[in-house]
């Protein structure tokens, strides 16, 4: 039988227990498990015993007789137990040792639910499994089990609650952003005069809270007028830019990167973002509240202004993805 060692070292550095590996998988006796969790054999055999007993685990699946060298260099066939037994026994164990086992459990195996993401990724795309369905998947899995503790719950609810934001993160860092290309009837249309109706609501507001100027809103040139016609543009009837969520993009990344008015571009494409997206609330699979929080459009718009002009396609379609339609009945 193939089998590896490896160690396991406490941060202080004090325990150092080998671990037999093989068949994909880790074994300890149970003296070693006492030594890992820093507590006596006879509270290593409670637990177990009370694991097998609740059907938690089967023993006949997570425990081997495997050979074991004493330091005599005698041989004996020992009980061991694999990494599912381990584990159980680690979230049961109180002891500072079991809780830095834990900690460093948690750690590992979050190291490799990404990596394993990575790796996996076109496979699951392959098998229709989403991202989010995986994770929504293993977080059941690990709660029911009762192998996350506080720290590893909080990992796993922030990985599983902001799935969506890895899968577009990682797309946004390859370049593999996909261009949608939705089309939408009932939309209401940007015209120049409600533009700059909400524009002037907006700096009157700001003006109150001594946050602008008279300067603040004010056009230069026809730049606004040409962003909107860029938007509404199109060939017959078919809109070049046919969903919210595209028109709503180009509309905050033309304000902010044309500058059409004199002062308070970020803050008026910010604004008008919103707007097109409230009045058109009715083509959104949830309110624009819920899609876009304030943190969210800070980012966006700060991304979009720093950005390069080559980057505009990529700013674009990173800013759509937040933006979730109805879907067409």
């Amino acid at each position: 039988m193939n089998q590896q060692i490896l160690l396991y070292t406490t941060s202080d550095g004090q325990i150092r227990v080998e671990v037999t590996k093989n068949a994909d998988t880790l074994w300890l006796t149970q003296a070693q498990m006492a030594e890992l969790f820093g507590t006596k054999r006879p509270a290593i055999t409670k637990h177990l015993s009370n694991i097998f007993k609740s059907g938690e685990l089967d023993e006949d699946s997570t425990c081997s007789i495997l050979e074991h060298v004493a330091e005599h260099g005698q041989v004996y066939k020992t009980k061991h137990y694999n990494l599912d037994a381990i584990i159980s026994v680690g979230y049961r164990v109180n002891s500072a040792q079991a809780t830095r086992f834990r900690i460093w459990a948690t750690r590992i195996l979050k190291q490799h639910l990404v990596e394993g993401y990575t790796l996996n990724q076109h496979r699951l795309q392959e098998r229709g499994i989403e991202f989010e369905q995986a994770l929504t998947l293993l977080t059941q899995t690990l709660t029911n089990q009762q192998l996350i503790n506080t720290e590893g719950a909080a990992v796993v609810t922030v990985i599983h609650d902001y799935a969506r934001s890895w899968s577009l993160l990682q797309a946004y860092d390859e370049q593999s952003l996909i261009e949608r290309t939705d089309r939408q009837t009932g939309m209401k249309a940007l015209l120049p005069d409600d533009v700059q109706v909400a524009i002037s609501q907006l700096k009157q507001e700001l003006i109150i809270k001594g946050e602008a100027t008279a300067l603040f809103g004010q056009l230069r040139g026809d730049g606004l007028a040409s962003a909107i016609a860029t938007i509404e543009q199109g060939f017959g009837d078919e809109l070049f830019y046919p969903n919210i969520a595209s028109r709503a993009a180009h509309l905050l990344y033309l304000v902010i990167k044309n500058h059409p008015l004199a002062d308070g571009n970020k803050r008026s494409g910010s604004f008008l973002f919103l707007w097109y997206l409230r009045i058109n609330q009715h083509l959104l699979a949830k309110p624009v509240e819920q899609l876009i929080n304030d943190n969210t459009l800070v980012a966006l718009a700060l991304l979009v202004a720093e950005s390069k002009p080559d980057q505009k396609e990529q700013m674009i379609r990173l800013i759509e993805h937040f933006i979730l339609l109805k879907e067409a009945n």
